[in-house]
């Protein structure tokens, strides 16, 4: 006796597109908003590559007058200045193309999935650029810490007391952290009290994506993107948005045409154009973790 199977009765059980679709949720995006950006609007579309950045010196001391009440001559500084060239010379993108038949046939909602996913495919890309770069990135401040061991509070010091060394301002100081490095700071009970403390009600609407909240001088972050260590742990970093210059002389820039030399294919790109410089790298520290 045979009885009647999925696999006998396949061309008569039909599958159904459902209009809803499973997305892949994609990294947070930290980095770009945490940058200095104040030169951004000094290298708008059809102004350059370059932004020369002038770097002033800080006098730490004065001199003084030997004998007090004489009018003596005084003495003067010959104060010469250097430069940091912020150059625009980066472009992100995504792009994909399909023949016009299936354009028409496609479900409209895979084709508005693709279109939202460039911008935040080429933001993914921006943001792990600036925290792997060994010159402009995080990866290049000094490194602290111990690679794959839970940070300890005595290294968050040790960074947060740098930044004091430098003169780095309290305001706009940020430790950027992976999730596991900051499972690994939730055993910390000073600092699991203070973010706890800082959360409390609402957090602010200026905050960007990834942040979870203040602790001691600095805003927390939490983000994926981070550079790998060599051996599995990643590089977190504690900095001064002073640090690093970052600027976008073109946003997420959208193109549509159609191709008809390769055979008829509706077309769409994404692209940004930025730029990224180190300019005091003295105004943060890489933190070794997991």
């Amino acid at each position: 006796m045979a009885n009647m199977t999925g696999s006998t009765m396949g061309t008569w059980l039909p599958e159904q597109w459902s209009e809803l679709a499973t997305i892949t949720y994609r990294t947070n995006v930290v980095l770009p908003n945490l940058m200095d950006r104040r030169w951004e609007p000094e290298v708008g579309v059809g102004r350059g590559d370059t932004v020369n950045i002038p770097n002033f010196t800080q006098n730490t001391d004065a001199n003084k007058r030997s004998t007090f009440g004489t009018g003596a001559t005084l003495d003067f500084d010959a104060v010469q200045e250097s430069q940091t060239q912020l150059v625009v010379n980066q472009m992100a993108y995504k792009a994909f193309r399909m023949p016009v038949e299936l354009a028409v046939q496609t479900m409209p909602s895979y084709v508005s999935l693709l279109t939202d996913g460039i911008g935040e495919a080429c933001a993914i890309t921006i943001d792990n650029e600036l925290a792997t770069d060994n010159s402009n990135g995080l990866d290049a401040f000094t490194a602290i810490g111990t690679d794959n061991v839970d940070i300890t509070e005595d290294t968050l010091f040790t960074a947060e007391t740098n930044l004091g060394d430098q003169n780095a301002p309290l305001q706009d100081r940020f430790l950027v952290v992976s999730p596991a490095s900051r499972a690994s700071l939730l055993k910390i009970e000073a600092f699991r009290n203070s973010l706890y403390q800082s959360t409390i009600g609402s957090i602010g609407g200026d905050k960007g994506r990834g942040y979870l909240g203040r602790v001691y001088t600095y805003d927390v972050y939490e983000s994926n993107n981070l550079d790998q260590a060599n051996i599995s742990g990643t590089k977190n970093a504690m900095f001064q948005r002073e640090a690093i210059a970052y600027a976008e002389q073109q946003s997420v820039t959208m193109v549509q045409d159609l191709n008809i030399e390769d055979g008829l294919f509706n077309q769409t790109a994404g692209y940004v154009v930025y730029g990224h410089k180190m300019v005091k790298s003295g105004f943060g520290r890489e933190i070794a973790g997991k």
